[in-house]
């Protein structure tokens, strides 16, 4: 997710665990821990310059880091030493990242390129259409199968790939197609176990689940009626739980196919969403600066139980420590 805003931000993204985030600025970059809420990482501008993304590999000391000024480059930012270790350059700019802990997926203006880690040597590559938005999802758990997704050609169809074999070529074998929609899609997630895949289109009015192993439909998630613009979709590590955000100020819980809570977020600001570790509650982070934490309640709805403007939260040293 990159927009930029009044507040500075220019994206957001979620760590694997959704235990942390990481937060791109104009004036350099941030790194926060979600619970408790802390900094755990800062560099000024004068360090970076303007961050356009940034993607954690888990809670290592490694960050993925795109700036504005370089953006084909890719760096590999070694967080305990402060000091870029790699760096690749690519033929067009770098619009999004999905990394797990032995390899990211470098979202292009026609492609999704899979690099492993830390070499960052290529070992799968998808083509992808050039007027898709830059949407990629990778199953993160050591033990899932590496179910890379990513749009395919055909307006509203993913193609899935197995990136977990390495071709000496960087290549990779044929992707499977599904046809998840018939409006072009806009959000896609994939469990952290690579079981469920879950996927939202231009329409915005539901959210459908599918087995991402035999690529059946298990269920549509009704979002609404009116049209929205799905920002974000998270998926509990197994699939059972799913939450979504978008530009209705509105998140949505499901569970098990069924909607379970619904809460009010700010509207008219791009957000993610995440579940927390227990899948009790669910945490915003918005690119006007507010953190948001939603615990669910027994009648179906969630009440909010924090708010912060992140921007403002210092870090902890006893935390750090």
């Amino acid at each position: 997710m990159a927009r930029r805003k009044s507040s500075g931000i220019t994206s957001l993204s979620f760590n694997q665990d959704q235990g942390c985030f990481t937060c791109c600025l104009k004036t350099g970059l941030r790194v926060y821990n979600v619970e408790p809420l802390v900094e755990k990482a800062h560099y000024s501008k004068e360090e970076l310059g303007e961050v356009s993304l940034c993607e954690m590999v888990f809670r290592t000391n490694w960050l993925l880091v795109v700036k504005a000024r370089k953006p084909y480059s890719l760096l590999l930012l070694d967080d305990q030493q402060r000091a870029f270790k790699a760096e690749v350059v690519f033929k067009s700019p770098i619009r999004a990242l999905r990394a797990r802990k032995d390899k990211v997926a470098v979202v292009l203006t026609s492609s999704v390129q899979v690099l492993a880690l830390p070499t960052f040597q290529r070992v799968a590559l998808l083509r992808t259409p050039s007027s898709a938005r830059p949407l990629c999802a990778i199953a993160t758990e050591p033990n899932a199968t590496q179910i890379l997704a990513a749009p395919a050609h055909r307006t509203g169809s993913l193609q899935l790939l197995d990136v977990s074999s390495v071709h000496r070529d960087g290549g990779s074998s044929a992707p499977s197609v599904v046809r998840c929609h018939r409006s072009a899609l806009v959000c896609v997630c994939v469990s952290g176990s690579g079981t469920r895949l879950a996927t939202a289109s231009a329409r915005g009015t539901l959210v459908r689940l599918w087995d991402a192993v035999s690529r059946q439909l298990l269920h549509e998630l009704r979002r609404g009626s009116d049209y929205a613009d799905v920002y974000c979709i998270s998926l509990s590590a197994q699939g059972g739980r799913a939450v979504c955000v978008s530009d209705k100020g509105t998140v949505h819980v499901w569970a098990r196919g069924t909607h379970v809570a619904a809460a009010r977020a700010p509207p008219d600001t791009r957000a993610l969403c995440a579940l927390t570790d227990d899948d009790s509650a669910v945490v915003v982070i918005c690119e006007d600066g507010t953190f948001h934490k939603f615990t669910f309640a027994a009648e179906g709805n969630c009440h909010r139980s924090d708010f912060e403007y992140f921007l403002q939260v210092g870090d902890d040293d006893e935390f750090l420590q």
